[in-house]
Parts: C-alpha cells; structure tokens; sequence
C-alpha cells in the first residue's frame, strides 16, 4: 500500500472508508481555522483588556454614542453626541452585565468645539468633564492624542458598541480593523464634504465600518487616537465609501487650553 493509505504513525494501513473520514476530518478543520481567521479579519468582539480607554455615553438610560478618556477628568466625543444629562460609563465590555471594573460618572460640563457646524459636519468634536477624577486600572486607561497629522497608518481599528451588519446592537463591544484613506480618495467619495478637519478610514474589500450607535467613539492608528466617529454614508459599510472621522491630531491645542481652563 503506498504512503497515502498509511498511518504515519504506526504504520497501519487505512481502510477506504477510515481514508474519506481522515479526509474529511482535514477539511473541517482547515474550515475552522479560515472561519475563525475571517472573524477577526471583519471585525468581532474586542478582547477584555484591550479598550481601557473606551466610554459608553448614556442618556435617559439608553447608549447615545462612544467616547475616549484622555484624562482623570475628561472625555472626548463628537460634538453631535450633546445632550442633557449625560453619564458616562468606563472599563465597559458587556453593557448588559454589571462589571466589578466599571466606573460611572455623571458630566458636569460640556464643550463643544465654537466651531462645530452641525449642517456640515465640520470640527465634530466635544470635551466632557467628569464629575470626579477616574480611577485608573487595566480596564481603564487614558488614550494618547495623535499629535502628528501626516502619521499615515495602514493599521487603524474602530471600536464600539453600535449597529452590526445584521441590524442588531451587540451587548459586548465589537472591534474591526481597517485603514486611513487618501484624501483624493475621500474627496472623490464625498465631493465638496471633506474639511481639513476630517480624516477618513474604511476597506474596500469588505466594508468595514462605523455605524449608529459608535458616533464619538474612537478611530485608534499606531496606539494613538487619530479620529472620532462622525459620519459617512446611509447605510453604513459601502466599500466605495469610508467612514469620516473628526481628525483629531488637529485639536491638540484646543484640548490641553480647555482642559487648563476648566
């Protein structure tokens, strides 16, 4: 019998039908392997540890957008996430279950960016300070800025709890890997829309991307936060259109003078 009908193992020849299960064993297996490979690859829930530095918005007792902790005291988002009484959630993995690492805190001051144009979008962006300072711990670290704006990442990720593909919100946070996007390419995208203050990121192969529900929350490049959420197109993951984010290696200034002044 040639080495095909053999065991390697121990020598023992195979019979046909013992060969077909072998055979089928391999593929199933290798099937598993690419199946858990694509999820990663489109996105899927975050690992426990990995977002210290992410906030869910609340308002009314419901998720209103997403938000980055830079400081004890402070919390960046998107300035079309303003609302009254907000409260803000940190060290966050499953809404759904009360978690021993989480803080909450109610927000005592808002300030929005003076010049945020909510019609067009343009300097999309908002500080919220706490009502006390945060406790840090592994599940809840600030997050760098991103000072240099020509820093041009292939590797950025996106994070958040809002709509997935199916139309359902997800109680653990969801993450998906993708890349900044040319500005020629986003104007093209977007003719006329596309500031100097907006940055954009999406994958053209598989439509990843930001959605309802994720607004404010970050667009991490190099360990550094890059972007807020702010907008893109209806309905959410066109491959020919990449999410807008605010850039926010712009507002380096802007965020240390507000945070001294406040």
């Amino acid at each position: 019998m040639s080495e095909a009908g053999t065991d390697g193992a121990c020598g023992f020849p195979l019979s046909g039908m013992a060969m077909k299960m072998l055979i089928v064993t391999l593929i199933l297996v290798a099937a598993a392997q690419t199946e858990e490979q694509n999820k990663v690859l489109h996105g899927g829930p975050c690992e426990q540890t990995s977002h210290p530095y992410q906030a869910a918005l609340y308002t009314s007792g419901y998720l209103l957008c997403g938000g980055v902790l830079i400081h004890p005291l402070w919390v960046l988002t998107a300035a079309h996430c303003k609302k009254p009484n907000l409260q803000v959630y940190l060290g966050k993995h499953n809404l759904q279950q009360r978690e021993s690492f989480q803080e909450e805190s109610s927000v005592v001051r808002t300030v929005v960016h003076p010049g945020y144009n909510a019609a067009t979008h343009d300097q999309d962006i908002m500080l919220l300070r706490l009502s006390r300072p945060v406790k840090f711990s592994a599940h809840i670290q600030p997050l760098s800025l991103e000072r240099d704006c020509s820093a041009n990442h292939t590797s950025c990720h996106i994070l958040g709890w809002g709509k997935m593909a199916d139309g359902d919100f997800p109680n653990i946070i969801q993450c998906a890997y993708l890349h900044l996007v040319p500005r020629e390419e986003c104007d093209r995208a977007y003719p006329g829309q596309i500031t100097p203050n907006m940055v954009c990121a999406g994958d053209e192969k598989h439509g990843k991307d930001s959605c309802q529900g994720d607004s404010g929350g970050p667009l991490v490049c190099g360990d550094r936060l890059r972007g807020l959420v702010s907008w893109g197109n209806i309905p959410c993951g066109s491959k020919e259109k990449p999410g807008v984010y605010t850039d926010v290696c712009r507002y380096g200034h802007w965020i240390r003078k507000t945070i001294q002044a406040n």
